[in-house]
Protein backbone atom coordinates (compact mmCIF):
# COMPACT_ATOMS: atom_id res chain seq x y z
CA UNK A 1 0.00 0.00 0.00
CA UNK A 2 2.74 2.51 0.97
CA UNK A 3 4.98 1.66 -1.99
CA UNK A 4 1.98 1.85 -4.32
CA UNK A 5 1.30 5.42 -3.19
CA UNK A 6 4.99 6.29 -3.58
CA UNK A 7 4.99 4.82 -7.11
CA UNK A 8 1.95 6.89 -8.11
CA UNK A 9 3.53 10.10 -6.79
CA UNK A 10 6.80 9.37 -8.64
CA UNK A 11 4.87 8.66 -11.88
CA UNK A 12 3.03 11.98 -11.51
CA UNK A 13 6.28 13.84 -10.93
CA UNK A 14 7.95 12.23 -13.94
CA UNK A 15 4.91 13.01 -16.16
CA UNK A 16 5.03 16.63 -15.08
CA UNK A 17 8.76 16.71 -15.66
CA UNK A 18 8.49 15.18 -19.14
CA UNK A 19 5.93 17.78 -20.25
CA UNK A 20 7.79 20.72 -18.74
CA UNK A 21 8.96 23.21 -21.47
CA UNK A 22 12.48 23.19 -20.15
CA UNK A 23 12.63 19.44 -20.62
CA UNK A 24 11.03 19.39 -24.03
CA UNK A 25 13.70 21.79 -25.29
CA UNK A 26 16.53 19.52 -24.02
CA UNK A 27 18.48 17.43 -26.44
CA UNK A 28 18.62 13.66 -26.12
CA UNK A 29 22.15 13.92 -24.80
CA UNK A 30 21.11 16.41 -22.16
CA UNK A 31 18.14 14.26 -21.20
CA UNK A 32 20.45 11.28 -20.81
CA UNK A 33 22.86 13.36 -18.78
CA UNK A 34 20.01 14.73 -16.66
CA UNK A 35 18.56 11.26 -16.13
CA UNK A 36 22.00 9.92 -15.27
CA UNK A 37 22.52 12.83 -12.87
CA UNK A 38 19.24 12.02 -11.13
CA UNK A 39 20.11 8.33 -10.94
CA UNK A 40 23.60 9.14 -9.72
CA UNK A 41 22.28 11.61 -7.15
CA UNK A 42 19.71 9.26 -5.64
CA UNK A 43 22.15 6.37 -5.80
CA UNK A 44 24.81 8.42 -4.06
CA UNK A 45 22.38 9.53 -1.37
CA UNK A 46 21.24 5.93 -0.88
CA UNK A 47 24.81 4.65 -0.67
CA UNK A 48 25.85 7.32 1.83
CA UNK A 49 22.84 6.64 4.02
CA UNK A 50 23.28 2.87 3.81
CA UNK A 51 27.00 3.05 4.65
CA UNK A 52 26.34 5.36 7.59
CA UNK A 53 23.61 3.08 8.89
CA UNK A 54 25.77 0.02 8.37
CA UNK A 55 28.64 1.61 10.24
CA UNK A 56 26.42 2.34 13.22
CA UNK A 57 25.01 -1.19 13.14
CA UNK A 58 28.48 -2.73 12.88
CA UNK A 59 29.66 -0.69 15.85
CA UNK A 60 26.63 -1.73 17.87
CA UNK A 61 26.96 -5.42 16.98
CA UNK A 62 30.70 -5.38 17.74
CA UNK A 63 30.06 -3.92 21.20
CA UNK A 64 27.35 -6.51 21.82
CA UNK A 65 29.68 -9.39 20.93
CA UNK A 66 32.96 -8.30 22.49
CA UNK A 67 31.71 -6.52 25.58
CA UNK A 68 28.09 -6.97 26.61
CA UNK A 69 27.48 -10.60 25.59
CA UNK A 70 30.90 -11.65 26.82
CA UNK A 71 30.35 -9.94 30.17
CA UNK A 72 27.05 -11.82 30.63
CA UNK A 73 28.81 -15.11 29.92
CA UNK A 74 31.62 -14.32 32.38
CA UNK A 75 29.09 -13.30 35.06
CA UNK A 76 27.39 -16.65 34.55
CA UNK A 77 30.76 -18.39 35.01
CA UNK A 78 31.36 -16.44 38.23
CA UNK A 79 27.90 -17.32 39.55
CA UNK A 80 28.41 -20.98 38.69
CA UNK A 81 31.78 -20.91 40.45
CA UNK A 82 30.24 -19.37 43.57
CA UNK A 83 27.43 -21.93 43.53
CA UNK A 84 29.98 -24.73 43.22
CA UNK A 85 32.01 -23.27 46.08
CA UNK A 86 28.92 -23.18 48.27
CA UNK A 87 27.93 -26.73 47.38
CA UNK A 88 31.43 -28.15 47.78
CA UNK A 89 31.99 -26.24 51.04
CA UNK A 90 28.84 -27.66 52.57
CA UNK A 91 29.66 -31.15 51.30
CA UNK A 92 33.15 -31.02 52.74
CA UNK A 93 31.98 -29.75 56.13
CA UNK A 94 29.47 -32.59 56.13
CA UNK A 95 31.57 -35.44 54.71
CA UNK A 96 35.19 -34.32 55.31
CA UNK A 97 36.35 -35.99 52.10
CA UNK A 98 39.78 -34.90 50.73
CA UNK A 99 38.61 -35.13 47.14
CA UNK A 100 35.85 -32.65 47.87
CA UNK A 101 38.40 -30.31 49.44
CA UNK A 102 40.55 -30.57 46.31
CA UNK A 103 37.60 -29.61 44.13
CA UNK A 104 36.81 -26.72 46.45
CA UNK A 105 40.41 -25.50 46.26
CA UNK A 106 40.24 -25.59 42.45
CA UNK A 107 37.10 -23.45 42.47
CA UNK A 108 38.61 -20.98 44.97
CA UNK A 109 41.80 -20.67 42.92
CA UNK A 110 39.96 -20.29 39.60
CA UNK A 111 37.66 -17.53 40.84
CA UNK A 112 40.21 -14.65 40.98
CA UNK A 113 41.35 -15.44 37.41
CA UNK A 114 37.81 -15.28 36.07
CA UNK A 115 37.21 -12.14 38.15
CA UNK A 116 40.27 -10.44 36.64
CA UNK A 117 38.99 -11.13 33.10
CA UNK A 118 35.56 -9.91 34.16
CA UNK A 119 36.82 -6.56 35.48
CA UNK A 120 38.44 -5.80 32.11
CA UNK A 121 34.97 -5.84 30.52
CA UNK A 122 33.29 -3.54 33.04
CA UNK A 123 32.79 0.18 33.16
CA UNK A 124 34.47 1.99 36.08
CA UNK A 125 31.13 2.59 37.82
CA UNK A 126 30.34 -1.13 37.83
CA UNK A 127 33.80 -1.94 39.15
CA UNK A 128 33.25 0.36 42.10
CA UNK A 129 29.89 -1.25 42.88
CA UNK A 130 31.44 -4.73 42.95
CA UNK A 131 34.63 -3.79 44.77
CA UNK A 132 33.28 -3.97 48.33
CA UNK A 133 31.39 -7.31 48.06
CA UNK A 134 34.34 -8.89 46.25
CA UNK A 135 36.83 -7.74 48.88
CA UNK A 136 34.56 -9.12 51.61
CA UNK A 137 34.28 -12.43 49.76
CA UNK A 138 38.03 -12.64 49.11
CA UNK A 139 38.85 -12.06 52.78
CA UNK A 140 36.25 -14.59 53.91
CA UNK A 141 37.44 -17.18 51.38
CA UNK A 142 41.05 -16.78 52.51
CA UNK A 143 40.11 -17.13 56.17
CA UNK A 144 37.98 -20.19 55.41
CA UNK A 145 40.90 -21.89 53.66
CA UNK A 146 42.97 -21.36 56.79
CA UNK A 147 40.29 -22.84 59.03
CA UNK A 148 39.09 -25.61 56.72
CA UNK A 149 41.02 -28.35 58.51
CA UNK A 150 39.27 -27.54 61.75
CA UNK A 151 35.72 -28.71 61.15
CA UNK A 152 34.00 -26.91 63.99
CA UNK A 153 35.75 -23.58 63.43
CA UNK A 154 35.37 -23.83 59.66
CA UNK A 155 31.63 -24.56 59.88
CA UNK A 156 31.04 -21.68 62.28
CA UNK A 157 33.04 -19.30 60.08
CA UNK A 158 31.35 -20.64 56.94
CA UNK A 159 27.86 -19.98 58.27
CA UNK A 160 28.71 -16.63 59.84
CA UNK A 161 31.07 -15.08 57.29
CA UNK A 162 31.70 -16.97 54.05
CA UNK A 163 28.12 -17.88 53.16
CA UNK A 164 26.80 -14.29 53.61
CA UNK A 165 29.76 -13.03 51.55
CA UNK A 166 28.90 -15.59 48.86
CA UNK A 167 25.27 -14.54 48.80
CA UNK A 168 26.06 -10.82 48.73
CA UNK A 169 28.47 -11.16 45.83
CA UNK A 170 26.17 -13.58 43.99
CA UNK A 171 23.21 -11.19 44.30
CA UNK A 172 25.27 -8.24 43.13
CA UNK A 173 26.44 -10.29 40.12
CA UNK A 174 22.84 -11.33 39.43
CA UNK A 175 21.76 -7.68 39.42
CA UNK A 176 24.58 -6.74 37.08
CA UNK A 177 23.85 -9.72 34.84
CA UNK A 178 20.21 -8.70 34.58
CA UNK A 179 21.27 -5.14 33.80
CA UNK A 180 23.69 -6.31 31.11
CA UNK A 181 21.09 -8.65 29.61
CA UNK A 182 18.61 -5.80 29.43
CA UNK A 183 21.28 -3.72 27.72
CA UNK A 184 21.82 -6.51 25.17
CA UNK A 185 18.09 -6.82 24.59
CA UNK A 186 17.81 -3.08 24.06
CA UNK A 187 20.81 -3.15 21.72
CA UNK A 188 19.38 -5.98 19.66
CA UNK A 189 16.00 -4.25 19.49
CA UNK A 190 17.66 -1.00 18.40
CA UNK A 191 19.71 -2.90 15.84
CA UNK A 192 16.58 -4.52 14.42
CA UNK A 193 14.77 -1.19 14.26
CA UNK A 194 17.79 0.48 12.64
CA UNK A 195 18.00 -2.30 10.06
CA UNK A 196 14.31 -1.96 9.25
CA UNK A 197 14.55 1.81 9.06
CA UNK A 198 17.67 1.61 6.90
CA UNK A 199 15.90 -0.76 4.58
CA UNK A 200 12.89 1.48 4.18
CA UNK A 201 14.81 4.70 3.51
CA UNK A 202 17.42 3.13 1.24
CA UNK A 203 14.78 1.24 -0.70
CA UNK A 204 12.79 4.44 -1.22
CA UNK A 205 15.79 6.34 -2.56
CA UNK A 206 16.73 3.60 -4.93
CA UNK A 207 13.13 3.15 -6.00
CA UNK A 208 13.17 6.70 -7.31
CA UNK A 209 16.20 5.86 -9.39
CA UNK A 210 14.50 2.70 -10.61
CA UNK A 211 11.58 4.67 -12.03
CA UNK A 212 14.10 6.74 -13.96
CA UNK A 213 14.69 3.58 -15.95
CA UNK A 214 18.17 2.60 -14.99
CA UNK A 215 19.24 -1.05 -14.80
CA UNK A 216 21.84 -0.14 -12.22
CA UNK A 217 19.12 1.12 -9.87
CA UNK A 218 17.25 -2.18 -10.26
CA UNK A 219 20.36 -4.12 -9.35
CA UNK A 220 21.06 -1.97 -6.32
CA UNK A 221 17.46 -2.19 -5.11
CA UNK A 222 17.39 -5.96 -5.34
CA UNK A 223 20.77 -6.30 -3.67
CA UNK A 224 20.01 -4.00 -0.77
CA UNK A 225 16.53 -5.43 -0.36
CA UNK A 226 17.87 -8.95 -0.15
CA UNK A 227 20.71 -8.03 2.19
CA UNK A 228 18.64 -5.99 4.60
CA UNK A 229 15.89 -8.59 4.61
CA UNK A 230 18.37 -11.31 5.59
CA UNK A 231 19.99 -9.11 8.23
CA UNK A 232 16.62 -8.12 9.68
CA UNK A 233 15.57 -11.75 9.87
CA UNK A 234 18.86 -12.67 11.52
CA UNK A 235 18.49 -9.82 14.01
CA UNK A 236 15.01 -10.99 14.99
CA UNK A 237 16.22 -14.59 15.35
CA UNK A 238 19.06 -13.53 17.64
CA UNK A 239 16.67 -11.34 19.64
CA UNK A 240 14.47 -14.41 20.18
CA UNK A 241 17.46 -16.46 21.39
CA UNK A 242 17.99 -18.48 18.19
CA UNK A 243 21.71 -18.27 17.49
CA UNK A 244 21.73 -20.79 14.62
CA UNK A 245 21.35 -18.11 11.92
CA UNK A 246 22.41 -18.49 8.31
CA UNK A 247 23.16 -15.16 6.64
CA UNK A 248 26.13 -16.05 4.46
CA UNK A 249 26.45 -13.57 1.59
CA UNK A 250 28.67 -13.76 -1.44
CA UNK A 251 29.23 -9.99 -1.56
CA UNK A 252 32.23 -8.43 0.14
CA UNK A 253 30.68 -5.01 0.61
CA UNK A 254 29.45 -3.46 3.84
CA UNK A 255 26.42 -5.73 3.85
CA UNK A 256 28.68 -8.72 3.59
CA UNK A 257 30.84 -7.36 6.42
CA UNK A 258 27.77 -6.78 8.59
CA UNK A 259 26.60 -10.30 7.78
CA UNK A 260 30.01 -11.55 8.87
CA UNK A 261 29.72 -9.64 12.13
CA UNK A 262 26.28 -11.11 12.69
CA UNK A 263 27.66 -14.59 12.12
CA UNK A 264 30.52 -13.92 14.55
CA UNK A 265 28.04 -12.64 17.12
CA UNK A 266 25.73 -15.63 16.73
CA UNK A 267 28.65 -18.06 16.98
CA UNK A 268 30.03 -16.33 20.04
CA UNK A 269 26.64 -16.37 21.73
CA UNK A 270 26.26 -20.02 20.80
CA UNK A 271 29.72 -20.78 22.22
CA UNK A 272 28.84 -19.01 25.45
CA UNK A 273 25.60 -21.01 25.61
CA UNK A 274 27.45 -24.29 25.11
CA UNK A 275 30.27 -23.42 27.54
CA UNK A 276 28.10 -24.69 30.43
CA UNK A 277 27.94 -28.18 28.91
CA UNK A 278 30.64 -29.73 31.06
CA UNK A 279 30.27 -33.28 29.76
CA UNK A 280 32.17 -36.02 31.62
CA UNK A 281 34.97 -37.48 29.40
CA UNK A 282 34.26 -41.08 30.46
CA UNK A 283 30.49 -41.20 30.04
CA UNK A 284 29.98 -38.11 27.85
CA UNK A 285 27.04 -37.27 30.12
CA UNK A 286 26.30 -33.68 31.23
CA UNK A 287 28.05 -32.60 34.41
CA UNK A 288 27.26 -30.61 37.56
CA UNK A 289 26.39 -27.27 36.01
CA UNK A 290 23.96 -28.68 33.45
CA UNK A 291 22.41 -30.99 36.05
CA UNK A 292 21.82 -28.10 38.44
CA UNK A 293 20.37 -25.90 35.70
CA UNK A 294 18.03 -28.70 34.55
CA UNK A 295 16.75 -29.31 38.10
CA UNK A 296 16.23 -25.58 38.69
CA UNK A 297 14.25 -25.32 35.44
CA UNK A 298 11.98 -28.19 36.51
CA UNK A 299 11.46 -26.61 39.94
CA UNK A 300 10.70 -23.21 38.43
CA UNK A 301 8.25 -24.65 35.87
CA UNK A 302 6.41 -26.67 38.52
CA UNK A 303 6.68 -29.86 36.46
CA UNK A 304 6.49 -32.96 38.71
CA UNK A 305 9.77 -34.88 38.57
CA UNK A 306 11.80 -37.48 40.40
CA UNK A 307 15.45 -36.74 41.23
CA UNK A 308 17.46 -39.97 41.52
CA UNK A 309 21.01 -39.92 42.90
CA UNK A 310 22.98 -43.04 41.88
CA UNK A 311 26.13 -44.05 43.77
CA UNK A 312 28.43 -47.10 43.64
CA UNK A 313 29.19 -48.71 47.01
CA UNK A 314 32.79 -49.87 47.74
CA UNK A 315 34.00 -48.44 44.43
CA UNK A 316 37.17 -46.93 45.93
CA UNK A 317 38.25 -50.28 47.35
CA UNK A 318 37.67 -51.88 43.94
CA UNK A 319 39.63 -49.12 42.25
CA UNK A 320 42.56 -49.60 44.64
CA UNK A 321 42.61 -53.36 44.08
CA UNK A 322 41.96 -53.63 40.35
CA UNK A 323 43.43 -50.38 39.12
CA UNK A 324 42.32 -47.10 37.60
CA UNK A 325 41.57 -48.47 34.12
CA UNK A 326 39.19 -51.15 35.38
CA UNK A 327 37.54 -48.57 37.62
CA UNK A 328 37.14 -46.21 34.65
CA UNK A 329 35.56 -49.03 32.61
CA UNK A 330 32.97 -49.59 35.33
CA UNK A 331 32.22 -45.85 35.51
CA UNK A 332 31.58 -45.81 31.76
CA UNK A 333 29.49 -49.02 31.78
CA UNK A 334 27.35 -47.84 34.69
CA UNK A 335 26.66 -44.64 32.74
CA UNK A 336 25.51 -46.78 29.79
CA UNK A 337 23.33 -48.92 32.07
CA UNK A 338 21.62 -45.82 33.47
CA UNK A 339 21.13 -44.30 30.01
CA UNK A 340 19.72 -47.55 28.61
CA UNK A 341 17.39 -48.02 31.58
CA UNK A 342 16.07 -44.46 31.31
CA UNK A 343 15.69 -44.86 27.55
CA UNK A 344 13.80 -48.15 27.94
CA UNK A 345 11.57 -47.32 30.91
CA UNK A 346 11.42 -43.52 30.85
CA UNK A 347 10.32 -40.73 28.51
CA UNK A 348 12.05 -38.68 25.83
CA UNK A 349 12.19 -35.67 28.13
CA UNK A 350 14.06 -37.61 30.86
CA UNK A 351 17.61 -36.58 31.70
CA UNK A 352 20.79 -38.42 32.72
CA UNK A 353 23.84 -36.65 34.16
CA UNK A 354 27.22 -37.59 35.64
CA UNK A 355 28.17 -35.62 38.75
CA UNK A 356 31.64 -37.12 38.70
CA UNK A 357 33.45 -40.23 39.90
CA UNK A 358 30.91 -42.91 40.79
CA UNK A 359 28.00 -40.49 41.30
CA UNK A 360 25.22 -40.07 38.73
CA UNK A 361 21.83 -38.38 38.52
CA UNK A 362 18.79 -39.09 36.42
CA UNK A 363 15.57 -37.07 36.25
CA UNK A 364 12.28 -38.65 35.26
CA UNK A 365 8.60 -38.59 36.16
CA UNK A 366 7.60 -39.86 39.64
CA UNK A 367 5.57 -42.72 38.20
CA UNK A 368 8.51 -44.09 36.16
CA UNK A 369 11.35 -43.76 38.66
CA UNK A 370 10.83 -47.13 40.39
CA UNK A 371 10.80 -49.08 37.12
CA UNK A 372 13.97 -47.34 35.97
CA UNK A 373 15.71 -47.87 39.32
CA UNK A 374 14.78 -51.55 39.38
CA UNK A 375 16.13 -52.03 35.87
CA UNK A 376 19.39 -50.27 36.73
CA UNK A 377 19.93 -52.53 39.76
CA UNK A 378 19.06 -55.62 37.72
CA UNK A 379 21.50 -54.78 34.90
CA UNK A 380 24.19 -53.75 37.37
CA UNK A 381 23.91 -57.04 39.28
CA UNK A 382 24.34 -58.93 36.00
CA UNK A 383 27.40 -56.93 35.01
CA UNK A 384 29.41 -56.48 38.21
CA UNK A 385 30.42 -60.09 39.11
CA UNK A 386 32.36 -60.39 35.85
CA UNK A 387 34.54 -57.47 36.95
CA UNK A 388 36.09 -59.48 39.81
CA UNK A 389 38.59 -62.33 39.84
CA UNK A 390 37.30 -65.86 40.31
CA UNK A 391 38.74 -65.96 43.83
CA UNK A 392 37.06 -62.73 44.93
CA UNK A 393 33.81 -63.65 43.19
CA UNK A 394 33.62 -67.01 44.95
CA UNK A 395 34.47 -65.51 48.33
CA UNK A 396 32.05 -62.66 47.86
CA UNK A 397 34.59 -60.20 49.25
CA UNK A 398 38.27 -59.31 49.31
CA UNK A 399 40.65 -57.91 51.91
CA UNK A 400 42.04 -54.44 51.28
CA UNK A 401 43.22 -51.43 53.23
CA UNK A 402 40.65 -48.72 53.75
CA UNK A 403 41.35 -45.00 53.55
CA UNK A 404 42.75 -45.09 57.08
CA UNK A 405 45.26 -47.84 56.26
CA UNK A 406 43.35 -50.54 58.15
CA UNK A 407 42.88 -53.90 56.46
CA UNK A 408 39.27 -55.06 56.33
CA UNK A 409 36.88 -57.02 54.19
CA UNK A 410 35.12 -55.30 51.33
CA UNK A 411 32.10 -56.99 49.71
CA UNK A 412 31.50 -56.99 45.98
CA UNK A 413 30.39 -53.64 44.63
CA UNK A 414 26.72 -52.70 44.93
CA UNK A 415 24.66 -49.74 43.73
CA UNK A 416 22.47 -47.38 45.74
CA UNK A 417 19.81 -45.03 44.36
CA UNK A 418 18.41 -42.21 46.53
CA UNK A 419 15.19 -40.72 45.13
CA UNK A 420 13.31 -37.52 45.92
CA UNK A 421 10.01 -36.76 44.14
CA UNK A 422 8.89 -33.16 43.74
CA UNK A 423 5.22 -34.07 44.11
CA UNK A 424 5.80 -35.34 47.67
CA UNK A 425 8.36 -32.75 48.75
CA UNK A 426 8.82 -28.99 48.63
CA UNK A 427 12.55 -28.50 48.17
CA UNK A 428 13.03 -25.24 46.34
CA UNK A 429 16.55 -25.64 44.93
CA UNK A 430 18.81 -28.18 43.28
CA UNK A 431 21.31 -27.75 46.11
CA UNK A 432 18.72 -28.66 48.76
CA UNK A 433 17.71 -31.76 46.82
CA UNK A 434 21.35 -32.76 46.37
CA UNK A 435 22.06 -32.39 50.07
CA UNK A 436 19.08 -34.54 51.04
CA UNK A 437 20.04 -37.21 48.50
CA UNK A 438 23.54 -37.30 49.99
CA UNK A 439 22.04 -38.02 53.42
CA UNK A 440 19.82 -40.76 52.00
CA UNK A 441 22.82 -42.25 50.22
CA UNK A 442 24.71 -42.66 53.50
CA UNK A 443 21.76 -44.61 54.89
CA UNK A 444 21.57 -46.82 51.79
CA UNK A 445 25.28 -47.64 51.97
CA UNK A 446 24.71 -49.28 55.35
CA UNK A 447 22.17 -51.70 53.85
CA UNK A 448 23.29 -55.00 52.29
CA UNK A 449 23.11 -55.40 48.52
CA UNK A 450 21.91 -52.96 45.89
CA UNK A 451 18.89 -50.84 46.84
CA UNK A 452 16.83 -47.82 45.94
CA UNK A 453 15.01 -45.63 48.42
CA UNK A 454 12.28 -43.04 47.80
CA UNK A 455 11.94 -40.25 50.33
CA UNK A 456 8.25 -40.23 51.26
CA UNK A 457 8.69 -37.47 53.82
CA UNK A 458 7.66 -33.86 53.30
CA UNK A 459 10.86 -32.08 52.31
CA UNK A 460 12.00 -28.85 53.90
CA UNK A 461 12.85 -25.75 52.02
Amino acid sequence: MIFSKIKNRIDSALSWLALHPAVTRMTVTKKIVAAYALVAFFSLVAIIYAMSSLHRQMTTSTDLVHKDAKSVAVIRDLQNNLASQERLGKQYLLLQKPEILELLEEKLQAFPTIWSDFLALLEPSHREQLSAPYDTYEQAAGKFRELVRSRSKAKKFYDAELLPAHLALYERLAELRESQQEKIDRGLTTLAEASARSFQVTFLLLLIGFFLATPVAVSVILGIHYSLKRLTQATLQITEGNYEVDIEMSSKDEFGQLAGKFLQMSRKLREFELSNLDANPLTHLPGNLVIQRRVEELIESGTPFAHAFVDLDHFKAYNDRYGYQNGSDIIAQVGEIIENAVGAEGSESDFVGHIGGDDYVFLTSPEKVEAISGRIIEEFEKMIPGKYSEEDRQAGFFVCQDRFGVERQFPLMTISIAIICSDTSNYNSAIAIGHECAKMKEHLKRLPGSNYLIDRRKGKT
